[in-house]
């Protein structure tokens, strides 16, 4: 006797097989839409810090910590002044370091980023 058509038995293992393809691609899908939500927080962060860091080099003078919120993420630019010497070991005057450093937390997990640079205030006066 020929037999036409499949069992329940094969129907429901193939249903089986495609639920968890099903089930894996979903998944793949929930970490990359999370995966891409976390890199465009941090590239808003890194943005922000670079506006604050152009932001503070050009006014120099003001040497102490500021923190700023923004949202849930906490921003500290701290303005250090520099000790360099020359080749002939004189003093440099007047050089800062500024940092922006960001805090914020990625549902449990505490995250930071930072950013420096140096500036020399002559530079920015008129």
């Amino acid at each position: 006797m020929k037999r036409k058509g499949f069992t329940l038995l094969e129907t429901l293992l193939a249903l089986m097989v495609f639920s968890m393809a099903v089930v894996a691609l979903v998944e793949a899908v929930h970490q990359l839409g999370a995966h891409t939500l976390l890199r465009r927080h941090e590239a808003a962060v890194q943005e922000r810090m670079r506006s604050l860091l152009v932001e503070h080099t050009r006014r120099p003078d003001n040497i102490e910590e500021v923190t700023l919120q923004d949202g849930e993420v906490s921003y500290t630019v701290t303005h250090t002044p520099l000790e360099l010497k020359d080749r002939d070991g004189q003093t440099l005057a007047g050089m800062f370091e500024v940092r922006v450093t960001a805090a914020w937390k990625d549902g449990q997990t505490p995250q930071q980023a930072s950013a420096e640079t140096w500036v020399y205030p002559p530079l920015f006066r008129r």
